[in-house]
C-alpha cells in the first residue's frame, strides 16, 4: 500500500504535469479515418522497482496508474483510463548511460495494448523514445504500430498511433 506522503507527491507530480500541457493536447482516443489508426495519448505516474545502481542483467518491474485528458467544452480535464506495467532489464551499462529492453502492458477500458522498446538514457535525466505497438486485445485485439514514450523520473507520457 502506497503511503499518504508519496500518494501526496505522486498526485501533485501528475497535476503539475498535466498542467503543463499545452491547451491544443489531442483528445486521448482519436481515430484518424483515412488509415484507421487511432491516436491513443495516456500520462502515467510510476512506482518501480529499479535498483539504485543499475548493472547490465538487472532487472525491474515498474507499475503504473495511467490517465487521459479530456477537453470539453474548452476544459481540460483528467480522467482514469487504466493501469499499465511494465517488465525491463538492463541490456548494457557505460559511463552512466543505460541500455534497457522493456515489454509494457497497458491495460485500459477497451482492451490491452503490448508495446516493446529498447532506450538508451542517463538515469535521472528525461528521455524520450520510440516504442512499438506488437499486439493486444479487445478492441485492440490486431493493433500494431508505434509511437513515442517520454520517462521523466516517476511520470510518463505515451504517445501511440495504433494501426488495426
Amino acid at each position: 500500500m502506497i503511503n499518504s506522503a508519496v500518494r501526496h507527491t505522486v498526485v501533485a507530480a501528475l497535476t503539475t504535469a498535466l498542467a503543463l500541457l499545452p491547451t491544443t493536447a489531442a483528445q486521448a482516443e482519436e481515430s484518424d479515418k483515412d488509415n484507421n489508426i487511432e491516436k491513443v495519448e495516456l500520462f502515467g505516474v510510476s512506482v518501480d522497482t529499479a535498483p539504485e545502481h543499475i548493472a547490465a542483467g538487472d532487472r525491474w518491474v515498474t507499475h503504473q496508474k495511467l490517465y487521459t485528458v479530456k477537453k470539453t467544452k474548452g476544459k481540460r480535464t483528467v480522467q482514469y483510463a487504466g493501469k499499465g506495467e511494465s517488465e525491463c532489464g538492463a541490456v548494457q551499462v557505460s559511463h552512466g548511460e543505460v541500455t534497457s529492453q522493456c515489454t509494457r502492458v497497458l491495460r485500459l477500458k477497451k482492451g490491452t495494448l503490448t508495446l516493446s522498446d529498447m532506450i538508451t538514457y542517463r538515469p535521472p535525466k528525461p528521455v524520450t523514445a520510440k516504442t512499438a505497438i506488437i499486439g493486444g486485445t479487445g478492441h485492440y485485439r490486431s493493433a500494431y504500430g508505434e509511437g513515442y514514450i517520454t520517462l521523466d523520473g516517476p511520470r510518463t507520457h505515451l504517445e501511440l498511433d495504433v494501426d488495426e
